[in-house]
């Protein structure tokens, strides 16, 4: 079940586990599955640009990469890429500029937008006190974000429309 895409707190209902965890202790994720799930990210994510990344889960380098994330370093990666981080991992707002290999899914769309509304109001503190070098820090920042957004809405709209 785990493996078509039923939620754990589903078959934990369904088999009348008492906790998460005895559930947990039955399901296993085939390689196809945590592949499946590999590629549907990939194909969905941007960059720090707001460019939508080229996948094409035939290519002879989406199975090289899926062995590297999967296989090679197989802890913090699968983590990373296939249960994505909770909003507190996702990168500070001033850090954001200086991640030339950042890439982001729509799943965090909602985090994306509140950090565009915080660093907002960051700039205007900045601006109000005559802190120009995190002035422009901070603006470095929403541009980004600002193409991010957009291009993590366009990727949203189409996965509803299809």
């Amino acid at each position: 079940m785990i493996n078509l895409g039923v939620p754990e707190h589903v078959i934990q209902r369904l088999f009348g586990h008492a906790s998460a965890d005895m559930t947990a202790r039955y399901a296993r994720l085939h390689d196809t599955t945590l592949r499946q799930a590999f590629d549907d990210y990939c194909e969905r994510r941007v960059n720090i640009a707001g460019e939508v990344l080229d996948f094409d889960a035939d290519a002879p380098t989406a199975d090289a990469e899926w062995v590297k994330h999967a296989w090679v370093d197989p802890g913090e990666p699968a983590e990373r890429l296939l249960r994505p981080a909770a909003p507190a991992g996702l990168p500070a707002p001033e850090r954001l500029p200086h991640l030339p290999d950042f890439q982001t899914t729509p799943e965090f769309l909602a985090v994306h937008r509140e950090q565009a509304e915080h660093t907002r109001l960051l700039i205007a503190t900045a601006e109000t006190s005559g802190q120009f070098r995190l002035l422009a820090n901070h603006r470095r920042v929403l541009d980004n974000l600002e193409r991010i957004i957009p291009a993590l809405e366009a990727i949203e709209e189409a996965g509803n429309a299809g």
